[in-house]
């Protein structure tokens, strides 16, 4: 399935015509279409979706899979018969078909995919899906290039082909925009730069909040941050107001919410609430005292040992603004408490790599998620098991909640257990909330059938558009 662009709430048929969960809750059934062909011809079968599935959930040795805790909840998936797939679940999971209509869970031939993967290779450089466009041409960091696929099971599509060209500059890319270079830009942060190009004719503009958010990661594995009084001093330093104010316009993190979920959530917490873990009180609106708390850091890094001038190296990557100007805002607010703290900025390959083997202290990290459920936020970022764990911190107490929402049929007691799970989490400062960001997009008035999503990821098949002349 897919989500549907006009209502994110809501799944459309896909690559399954349809889709039934069983009266219980352990079995969801899919069936999928009949006569689909791999961009080479080739055609799909049902062992290629078990299989693409499967792996995913259990990738091979070499081969990194971010999503494989997202299905740690399926305890099998098997073909029914050769037009239906039937995944059977540990426990009731109300969140699950949404789960895997992720659209980064691609469908791969169990022929080719499986080869390239013992080789420790995988589907790096031979894309063979079975989307509206395939692949023709990459050249990293220059152009992506795409075809149409006339075999596409859903109607070939309308546009010829679509190139992707890396802009990393905001002006440039509006630059391009302007120029008729490009048809349609996303990620642009900064206000400034969304404000003017909203004011040029010919162009259709957006930027709303988005499912992604900026938090200080403390690596519980490495001293002093292993102790709960030093992460909790970070938290006091930092006052989210003039965070907000200051990196906001610059990046886009210009969104608070009360509790870990987005903005305006159903599951959010009560000003109370948030208002009694450290620092939330600087949160805008909520009247609580930067310098009282900073005071009040410095208590607590005395009592831990931590002395003045501790040197705290920040790494972060240089091309987008909201993890370079986050980290140099939030690296001089931890000078406020007596940290003597700086930036290392690199390559994202670089930062990549030293967040993922944990050679860290403290970073900033903006996470993004495909999605704003609770099963996906909770769970990728706010789980021991989940893939945005990069402090490596460890809490079955935490983990036994999420798993209890995730599994709760009743809407109100699962209300009441993500509540817990946010107030549980909250109190350990694993991940210091600080504030939610907003991405806009651009794009060229003749650009037509398409609204790109909120979450930068969903409704991009590009199917249905055309470019009227």
């Amino acid at each position: 399935m897919r989500i549907d662009p006009s209502d994110t709430t809501k799944l459309v048929p896909d690559l399954a015509e349809s889709y039934e969960v069983s009266e219980d809750g352990l079995t969801v059934t899919y069936k999928i279409k009949s006569g689909v062909k791999f961009h080479d011809g080739g055609d799909l079968v049902i062992d290629d979706v078990v299989f693409s599935i499967n792996r995913i959930r259990n990738p091979p040795t070499g081969i990194n899979s971010p999503r494989k805790n997202t299905f740690s909840n399926i305890a099998e998936v098997e073909a029914a018969d050769a037009n239906t797939l039937k995944v059977t679940l540990k426990q009731p999971q109300a969140d699950f078909p949404y789960l895997v209509s992720n659209p980064f869970n691609a469908i791969y031939p169990k022929r080719i995919a499986e080869p390239l993967d013992a080789e420790g290779v995988g589907m790096k450089r031979q894309i063979v899906g079975t989307g509206a466009f395939k692949l023709a041409r990459a050249v990293d960091g220059q152009l992506y290039e795409l075809v149409r696929n006339d075999d596409y099971f859903g109607g070939a599509p309308n546009l010829d082909g679509i190139q992707f060209f890396p802009i990393p500059g905001e002006i440039e890319r509006s630059v391009a925009l302007r120029g008729d270079r490009v048809d349609a830009c996303f990620l642009f942060s900064s206000q400034a730069v969304i404000s003017d190009l909203k004011k040029a004719e010919g162009l259709v503009v957006g930027d709303a909040l988005t499912p992604t958010f900026v938090n200080l990661i403390s690596n519980v594995l490495k001293k002093p941050f292993d102790d709960p009084r030093v992460r909790e001093a970070l938290s006091l330093a930092i006052d989210r107001t003039a965070f907000i104010n200051t990196v906001g316009p610059l990046s886009g993190a210009n969104f608070h919410s009360l509790g870990l979920l987005p903005p305006g959530s159903p599951y959010a917490l009560t000003e109370e609430e948030v208002k009694q873990f450290a620092g939330y009180d600087t949160i805008p609106g909520l009247g609580g005292d930067i310098e009282a708390n900073r005071a009040r850091a410095r208590e607590l890094l005395k009592e831990a040992g931590v002395e003045p001038g501790y040197q705290l190296k920040l790494p972060t990557r240089g091309d987008l603004p909201v993890f370079r100007d986050s980290s140099i805002n939030v690296a001089a607010q931890l000078n406020t408490i007596g940290f003597d703290a700086s930036v290392e900025i690199m390559d994202v390959g670089a930062f990549v790599a030293r967040e993922l083997a944990g050679e860290f202290e403290v970073l900033v990290h903006s996470i993004a998620v495909a999605g704003a459920l609770p099963d996906i936020i909770l769970g990728d970022a706010y789980t021991s098991f989940g893939y945005r764990n990069y402090g490596k911190w460890k809490d079955d107490s935490i983990d036994a909640l999420f798993r209890a929402q995730s599994g709760e049929a009743d809407p109100e007691k699962r209300k009441e257990l993500i509540r817990q799970q946010q107030l549980a989490f909250l109190g350990t400062y694993y991940h210091i909330n600080m504030a939610w960001v907003g991405f806009g997009f651009a794009h060229t008035d003749r650009l037509k059938g398409w609204t790109p999503s909120n979450d930068g990821f969903s409704n991009m098949q590009m199917d249905k558009v055309w470019l009227e002349s």
